[in-house]
Formats: structure tokens, C-alpha cells, sequence
């Protein structure tokens, strides 16, 4: 492909994304795919005996850009949208369980050290740190799972502590 044609094929694939409200790794994975759709579509027209500005125009009328950005909103919205919420969902649920497990009712964690010697204990501990892994594909999401969870197992035990100050 020369310049001209990327360009062209960027100029396309700008349309599309002025149409996308998804995070950077979903829109860069389906521009990429994108792109190698269009390359494809170009070299076949070309094969074909078409001029390459003739091929481009085709493809650019065939793909139909704003179109095409519209509808991989639709399909790929609802998904990151449950990502999201599945995210926050884990953590949090293992940390009431958790919270449940550690702390007496009032708050104070006497006795803490026997909980480390119960099995349901590190079950729970370990599902909220390797579910996330195992669930989500981009690591920021379990990254972020895992930060959030250490963050209110922090506030949790210095809270108490503090609050004696």
C-alpha cells in the first residue's frame, strides 16, 4: 500500500472512530481489524483490475463509515459496560465476605491472627484476586480489582486504629 491509500484507509477508519465511545484497547483492536478488512478489500479490487483510487472509493461507499461506527457502538457497549460492573462487583463482594470473616460486629479485630488459620479465610482471599484474572482479558481490570480490595482491606483494618488516636 502507498501513502496515498493509507491515508485514505485513515481518513475512513477516523470516521469510524469519531463514532466509537469505547475504551482505547476495544477501539484499537476493531480499527486494527479494521484496517486489515479494508487492505484486504483495496488488493482485491486492485486484483481485480480496478484503478486504486476506484478501489478505495468502493471500499470507502461499501464500508460506509459512520455506519459502521454506529453499529460496533451498539454491539460492543453493553459488553464493556458488564466488564465494568463485573468489576467492581467482585471486589466488593469479597470484601464484605471478608469483612465478615475478619471483623467482630462492632468493628474491632480482635482475634485477627486466628483467622488466619481458617480455610474460608484464604478461599475467599483468593477468588478476589484470581477471578478477576481469569475473567478479564485487559489486566487493568484485575489490576484495578486487586487495588481496589487491598485499599479497603487497609481502610478497614487502619480505620479502627485510627479512630483510638
Amino acid at each position: 500500500m502507498n501513502r496515498n491509500n493509507a491515508k485514505t484507509i485513515d481518513r475512513i477508519l477516523a470516521d469510524i472512530r469519531t463514532e466509537l465511545d469505547l475504551s482505547r484497547e476495544t477501539e484499537t483492536e476493531l480499527l486494527d481489524e479494521i484496517r486489515d478488512h479494508l487492505e484486504d478489500a483495496v488488493e482485491t479490487a486492485v486484483s481485480q483490475g480496478k484503478d486504486v483510487e476506484a478501489a478505495l472509493l468502493d471500499v470507502a461507499k461499501r464500508f460506509g463509515a459512520q455506519d459502521v461506527g454506529r453499529a460496533l457502538q451498539e454491539v460492543h457497549a453493553p459488553w464493556e459496560s458488564a466488564d465494568a460492573i463485573i468489576a467492581c462487583i467482585i471486589p466488593v463482594v469479597a470484601t464484605l465476605i471478608l469483612r465478615w470473616l475478619v471483623f467482630a460486629p462492632d468493628g474491632s479485630a480482635i482475634g485477627w491472627q486466628e483467622i488466619l488459620t481458617r480455610p474460608a479465610f484464604w478461599i475467599v482471599a483468593l477468588v478476589a484476586l484470581l477471578v478477576p484474572v481469569l475473567q478479564f482479558q485487559r489486566w487493568q481490570y484485575a489490576l484495578l480489582s486487586w487495588t481496589f480490595f487491598w485499599a479497603i482491606t487497609v481502610i478497614f483494618i487502619a480505620l479502627p486504629t485510627i479512630q483510638d488516636w
